[in-house]
């Protein structure tokens, strides 16, 4: 192991420690397909990598890779264990810096929006940004809850943290509100005054909210959206994963 204080970067990765570099909060992508996606963004100018390390039968093929900027370290695979404090099997593992989030003032400009007031699982979020990315979705509006950073959300998400657009606000209901100034549909996923999915004809600019896992969302925050939809279900079955749910919505709102 070279001696390198980007090191830290990386160590004890079961612990959600606050990690930093020059000021900045970074998070660690781990595994191949994750790191090299985080490397060809790195490229484009729209991630900053700090760091990446690699076992060191992976360390050529990495080098070509590297953005500029960036500092290629490279380790045995008990020397990378023990710096992660886990059995580490994937090779690769990458740190950059936590993206910036656009200003509030332009979410307006989001036509099809995810909105995430109160959500309390990082793999839920993660599984919910997949979607919104691969769905074209144009952003996500989250309040108070799990970091999309996190170790546990970057692995579920497989790179969305910092291929979409997210939005963050102490109070996301105030921002929604203003995202709906210009005009647009807020709609909630609920089961009270709701439609079923089926019937929904999503609006030209249309905001999904979903609720956490388990409560969902409050009578009063229905009520702020204007709309509710439902996905209808067999006998016996009374509720969706959130992830699940938010799935099947986002693709209705998506349809042509």
């Amino acid at each position: 192991m070279q001696d390198s204080p980007l090191w830290s970067l990386f160590s004890d990765l079961r612990f959600g420690r606050p990690r930093t570099q020059g000021g900045r909060t970074c998070f660690v992508a781990e595994g191949r397909i994750l790191v090299e996606d985080l490397l060809a963004w790195g490229r484009a100018g729209r991630v900053e990598v700090a760091a990446v390390v690699a076992e060191a039968g992976h360390a050529d093929a990495v080098q070509p890779l590297l953005p500029a900027g960036a500092e290629l370290l490279t380790a045995t695979r008990a020397e990378l264990e023990a710096l992660a404090g886990f059995p580490f099997h994937r090779g690769l593992m990458a740190a950059a810096r936590v993206p910036e989030p656009p200003p509030l003032a332009d979410l307006p400009r989001a036509r099809r929006l995810l909105v995430l007031p109160a959500l309390s699982d990082a793999e839920n979020l993660g599984q919910l940004l997949r979607t919104a990315a691969a769905l074209g979705l144009d952003g996500a509006l989250l309040g108070p809850g799990p970091d999309p950073f996190s170790r546990r959300a970057i692995r579920v998400s497989m790179g969305a943290a910092w291929k979409l657009p997210l939005w963050r606000a102490e109070d996301p209901w105030a921002a929604l509100e203003a995202w709906r100034a210009p005009g647009g549909e807020v709609v909630a996923a609920a089961l009270a005054g709701s439609i079923p999915v089926t019937a929904w004809v999503p609006a030209a600019r249309t905001a999904l909210v979903l609720g956490p896992e388990g409560p969902g969302l409050a009578p009063g925050e229905v009520a702020r959206c204007g709309r509710a939809v439902r996905i209808p279900m067999a006998e016996g079955v009374d509720s969706l994963n959130v992830a699940a749910a938010g799935a099947i919505l986002m693709h209705r709102m998506m349809a042509p």
